[in-house]
């Protein structure tokens, strides 16, 4: 497996190339990460080397982006005197494990006449997303996101 890409964002360009390295005596199969960022001068802003066994790609790739938000975050200038952004909850843009639907759908359909908007809160933070995605999750997994405790298409 051999990866490459590239994309520019704000003054900077970024690279990544990945590939796949077997598993050794010593060493589980893994992906080698090599990762460039230069800003418009060429002048290298970012770089790293990363070897990640395959089966710990998910959990490595939450990890960084939690790591480099909360980086960001420290860093990041003050914005409108509100102070700095609010960093991702953990889970935001993972996939959805069956796990954590099936706890959201019992949640959600067993909470008859609870407030939706205090319901989808509690689950975001109990499972590391935001409001949004609990909301946009809940037809998916057959529930209606308007109203806590009904099934969707059900009036």
């Amino acid at each position: 497996m051999d990866f490459q890409d590239e994309i520019r964002v704000g003054q900077h360009t970024y690279g990544v190339k990945a590939r796949g390295e077997p598993a050794s005596e010593d060493q589980p199969a893994g992906v080698a990460v090599e990762f460039t960022g230069a800003d418009a001068d060429g002048r290298v802003v970012a770089e790293g080397n990363l070897l990640i066994a395959v089966d710990g790609l998910g959990d490595a790739g939450a990890f960084l982006t939690r790591t480099l938000d909360g980086l960001a975050a420290l860093h990041a200038p003050w914005s409108n005197g509100r102070g700095r952004s609010r960093p991702r909850p953990p889970n935001a843009g993972r996939p959805w494990t069956d796990a954590d639907g099936e706890l959201l759908r019992e949640r959600w359909l067993s909470a008859l006449g609870e407030s939706a908007a205090r319901l989808a809160g509690e689950l975001a933070e109990e499972l590391g997303r935001t409001r949004a995605a609990v909301r946009a999750q809940l037809p998916r997994l057959g529930c209606d996101p308007d109203v806590p405790g009904r099934p969707l298409g059900q009036t």
